[in-house]
């Protein structure tokens, strides 16, 4: 196996395809293609390049691999380290694909398409370089940086009418960032240099110094997740959000929260922060019911998808305090398939939205005149309800496993909340596909042939992944 530099390569190359994409005239007769056929490729490339390095790496969790440390300063002397493990470069599978739906989705909306794709590209990158981080400074500088291209996104092209829900949503974010960077500092200074990620739990601090550290690390993760009781702002901004890819980034937030409770938090808790662990509980699955009784009675599809995928992050978090390497790589294998089924379900959404607005239709039976889109859509609402058709399929019954032991009234409330969101989704596939009279003239047009193709494609990558997402590694 040549030796490659992985993690430069994950990084520079979407940079690059910001050159490219900068470089790409685009006019009337081709309306913003250039730039996107530049986007689209330059995902496709990394995720070849994903795909290559699986290759040299176990499947182990927890083992990093392809490391790489690059010096960034001298005086103080730090250094960025670097790595993947299988659980890692399966995320940023994940992420790729996507992020190639939500391209795909936004294909015929010419307007502002290079600082569209520019964003994206930029907010893949910083991507990146978060998930392969190993010190807590690398960890850091990117945590912090992936909120400039998604405020970007967001406030360009994300359409949201109540402006103050997204000043709090911005406000609300830096503050955790100021957190982590408090708590970062004084890990730097107690440790006389940078902390690898899986180093933390072994340093030795005072009981105050232990709280404040934690309780701010806690803060800090939580302002990516929509989460009781400030939930009510992201999802101000996130069920608001008419573009698809731009739903699609600010949706993979939580993910980066979740992300990071695994890789900070020490697997062997001290005594001083346990009641932190049991807040955290409390609080998930009181906002896990809380808004999936609010999808359910909400007639907006998108905050029914909002609530699907909120729901379901807070569940995947509760599966990340589970005790074992085993179930965490369990919670990979799901948000694996959860996060190409909602991005596969808010690009079908958009069109359909957009046909029933332009034609003044009523959402009620809209699918019933889209067969094509129906088919899809009733394969992608069935696998996100965790049926065989995905890896959510088995490795979610894992994980609601493990929460029974672990502990059973959280796991019964989480379950309920799962139950509900669940609902929601098959009564608003039902409502969709509800036969009624459509006249000729404002008859919905149907996704074409090539839509319907991609997102087959995309079906058969979550078939593929029902067994093992990694079926495809040598070890």
């Amino acid at each position: 196996m040549p030796n490659i530099p992985f993690i430069l390569v994950f990084i520079l190359l979407p940079l690059c395809g910001i050159f490219f994409a900068l470089c790409s005239q685009d006019n009337e007769k081709t309306k913003g293609r250039n730039v996107l056929s530049v986007a689209f490729l330059t995902v496709l490339v990394n995720i070849a390049f994903i795909i290559f390095a699986f290759l040299s790496v176990s499947s182990e969790y927890g083992k990093m691999q392809l490391q790489e440390s690059y010096l960034w300063l001298k005086n103080p002397k730090i250094v960025l380290s670097f790595g993947v493990d299988s659980f890692s470069l399966l995320l940023m599978l994940g992420i790729h694909l996507a992020l190639l739906i939500g391209i795909w989705g936004v294909r015929k909306d010419y307007l502002f398409q290079k600082s569209r794709m520019i964003f994206t590209l930029l907010f893949l990158s910083l991507v990146n370089g978060f998930l392969a981080a190993l010190d807590i400074i690398s960890f850091f500088i990117f945590f912090e940086a992936m909120l400039i291209p998604l405020f970007m996104l967001i406030g360009m092209f994300g359409e949201i009418k109540r402006q103050a829900g997204l000043f709090r949503f911005m406000i609300y974010n830096l503050c955790g960032v100021l957190l982590l960077f408090s708590a970062v500092m004084i890990l730097y200074n107690h440790n006389h240099g940078a902390l690898m990620l899986n180093q933390i739990s072994d340093i030795k601090m005072g009981q105050v110094k232990e709280i404040v550290i934690w309780s701010a690390i806690f803060l800090a993760f939580l302002s990516r997740i929509p989460i009781w009781p400030f939930h009510s702002w992201v999802s101000v901004v996130s069920s608001g959000i008419k573009n698809p890819l731009v739903f699609i980034v600010a949706n993979l937030m939580p993910l980066f929260g979740i992300y990071s409770f695994i890789r900070f938090w020490p697997q062997s808790m001290p005594d001083t922060i346990i009641f932190i662990v049991t807040a955290l509980e409390i609080i998930s699955v009181i906002s896990m019911l809380f808004i999936a009784l609010i999808g359910l009675i909400n007639k907006d599809i998108q905050y029914k998808i909002f609530s699907f995928m909120t729901v379901y992050y807070i569940f995947f978090l509760l599966g990340s305090f589970l005790p074992t390497d085993q179930v965490l790589l369990n919670v990979g294998f799901s948000l694996f398939a959860f996060m190409i089924i909602f991005s596969a379900l808010e690009v079908l959404v958009s069109f359909q939205e957009e046909e029933r607005t332009e034609k003044n239709l009523s959402a009620e039976g809209i699918l019933c005149k889209m067969p094509r889109a129906s088919a899809i859509f009733t394969f992608m609402v069935f696998a996100g309800l965790g049926l065989p058709l995905s890896a959510m399929f088995v490795n979610n019954f894992v994980l609601v496993s493990g929460l029974l032991v672990y502990n059973f009234n959280t796991a019964i409330v989480a379950l309920a909340a799962l139950v509900f969101v669940a609902s929601a989704m098959v009564q608003e596939l039902f409502m969709r596909r509800t036969k009624v009279e459509c006249s000729v003239d404002n008859e919905p047009m149907d996704i074409s042939k090539l839509d319907s193709c991609f997102m087959w494609l995309i079906a058969i990558v979550l078939l593929l992944s029902l067994s093992d997402p990694l079926w495809f590694m040598r070890g």
